[in-house]
């Protein structure tokens, strides 16, 4: 962690970014963090600390889903304070709201608690013992997996995004709250994290896979829930991930899974990846693709989609704002 505090005596010395200090007051600025960490949906920004306190500010995007930690991983004292936006505690009723100007606080919980962001919130936090630690390291490991897997393929980071949301609503729709849904992003958005370790020759080949090509190339599935299980909290993300390519009567890889047996998360990554990866080649002409890719998912339902799923995402994308 970054040690920024700056000791000016008057303000014609203090560096332009820099917290000023006068007469030991320290004035610091937004932008001005002891340390942050962020990603396109979320940032963590340590303001200050003091032996054992933190204060933080975290920003977080609408439709995320976040949790406060159970006492068996943190245990201390917390408060949360919404400056702008709108929470829901995210159990089976999702009516709690926590809006602007409202506030919780605990001394340490017997389970996690969940929250769906309904409008982008502005979270300030102070915490004892320190906990920032905890958030960061967590953010760094999904940015650091992410990275890995941009890197390898420049178009799937906006993929991967709308299979998230997608999925997530989908997920919600389908009755799906709190952890469930939480590694249902993770897995969403890494649901191709395996084809890394795919031979870009096979990853890239223009032309029609030969068999054994076509073997390699199933294993990024293993790949991918073998990467994710190596990261405790990814865990249950992990199997999703390794099942996302089963069918639904079975006939799918790499285990054959069928039917309730593979992970709900994973039959619902299936569905939203064909739906996205059917609508994004061809953007043009797009009422048109969204009815072709529609027409897919209903031909191949009970066969290689669970139709659940699918009556559940169709409703979904009914709506003009959502696909």
């Amino acid at each position: 962690m970054a040690d920024t505090e700056t000791r000016i005596t008057n303000s014609s010395e203090a560096a332009e970014g820099t917290p000023l200090t006068i007469k030991g007051l320290t004035i610091a600025h937004r932008g001005e963090a002891a340390d942050s960490v962020g990603k396109r949906s979320t940032l963590l920004e340590l303001l200050a600390s003091s032996g054992t306190v933190e204060v933080t500010r975290q920003w977080i995007e609408a439709g995320k889903h976040f949790f406060i930690y159970a006492s068996d991983a943190w245990t201390g004292f917390e408060l949360i304070y919404v400056l702008e936006g709108d929470l829901v505690l995210d159990d089976e009723h999702g009516n709690t709201h926590v809006r602007a100007g409202d506030y919780l606080h605990h001394a340490g919980l017997p389970e996690k608690a969940f929250f769906r962001v309904e409008k982008d919130v502005e979270l300030l936090m102070v915490s004892s013992p320190a906990s920032f630690h905890l958030m960061r390291d967590d953010m760094q490991d999904m940015m650091q997996i992410a990275r890995t897997v941009e890197e390898k393929d420049e178009v799937t980071e906006d993929h991967c995004t709308r299979i998230e949301r997608l999925a997530v609503l989908t997920g919600e729709r389908l009755g799906m709250y709190g952890q469930e849904l939480v590694d249902l992003s993770y897995a969403a958005y890494l649901h191709d994290v395996g084809k890394i370790k795919v031979p870009d020759e096979i990853l890239t080949k223009a032309s029609a896979l030969s068999d054994e090509e076509w073997e390699i190339m199933k294993k990024h599935t293993e790949y991918g829930g073998e990467m994710l299980r190596e990261k405790e909290f990814l865990g249950a993300a992990g199997d999703m991930v390794a099942a996302h390519h089963e069918r639904y009567d079975g006939s799918g890889y790499p285990k054959g899974l069928r039917g309730e047996n593979i992970p709900l998360g994973a039959r619902i990554i299936a569905v939203v990846d064909t739906y996205d990866a059917i609508t994004s080649e061809r953007p043009y002409q797009r009422a048109q693709v969204k009815q072709e890719a529609i027409q897919e998912l209903k031909n191949h339902v009970g066969t290689q989609f669970d139709p659940r799923v699918v009556d559940a995402f169709l409703r979904l994308i009914e709506r003009d704002d959502i696909a």
